[in-house]
């Protein structure tokens, strides 16, 4: 079967998340000012930030370890009330205004990258998997730092690039391959990044 990825940017009260697979959604502004300025004051100040995010291919060899804050575990122990008060707000609201909630997560958590940290080429998920949604949510200073999809017949073919830009939340199949890449100034790029089996709350 010959996948063809669409990358679209629907208004957010008409997004259709009933079918994900191959695609890719793109929202801008999806946050007032405030609560993003808040939401970044919150990350650079976190205690959390260490070299605990990495991706290994599929014969278990390390790809990339950038920094990074999880904090799945405390979901797990305490659900989503575990989380830091202001990353609760900032998930909550993006589900809501979304129309999407994140039921079984998988991982959640920050990813911060400067320059020279570019992200491995990797998948969130196995191929295909209908329930499956990745959702990240990107902030930090004025930078680049694209996110590049590749082709899931020919992975080592590129073939869409999304800008990263602040307060820029990006929901797709996490089947798709995919890389971050760092910033080429001394700027920093941070991203929110949720992902796990979900239901879409808008029919």
């Amino acid at each position: 079967m010959t996948h063809a990825l669409t990358v679209e940017a629907p208004a957010q009260d008409i997004a259709d998340f009933s079918r994900v697979l191959d695609r890719v959604f793109v929202f801008d502004n999806l946050f007032p000012p405030t609560q993003i300025a808040q939401l970044e004051k919150w990350a650079l100040q976190t205690p959390h930030w260490m070299l605990n995010n990495s991706a290994h291919d599929e014969h278990g060899h390390a790809q990339h370890r950038i920094w990074g804050a999880s904090y799945i575990q405390a979901l797990q122990r305490k659900g989503w009330s575990g989380l830091p008060p202001v990353l609760l707000a900032a998930v909550a609201a993006m589900f809501q205004k979304l129309r999407v909630k994140i039921l079984k997560p998988e991982y959640i958590g920050l990813n911060g990258q400067s320059r020279g940290q570019n992200g491995s080429v990797h998948t969130d998920c196995v191929r295909d998997a209908a329930d499956q949604l990745s959702l990240l949510l990107y902030l930090g200073e004025d930078t680049d730092g694209d996110l590049l999809l590749y082709s899931k017949d020919q992975p080592e073919q590129l073939k869409e690039r999304i800008q990263f830009r602040p307060n820029r939340v990006v929901a797709f199949d996490g089947s798709i391959p995919h890389a971050a890449l760092a910033p080429s100034d001394d700027q920093f790029r941070m991203s929110v990044i949720v992902r796990g089996g979900y239901e879409f709350t808008g029919r």
